[in-house]
């Protein structure tokens, strides 16, 4: 992931974090997910 796509995630997740509910949790959870499955691709 470049410089610039993680920048955008930490801003999207920051905007996020004021967002409650069940919608908002659920996006938190995937989010959390494409970062685990990319830190295993990347420790493989």
């Amino acid at each position: 992931m470049t410089v610039e796509k993680q920048r955008e995630v930490i801003r999207l997740w920051n905007e996020l974090r004021k967002l409650e509910g069940p919608a908002a949790e659920e996006l938190r959870i995937q989010i959390l997910e494409c970062f685990s499955r990319d830190k295993a691709k990347r420790a493989a």
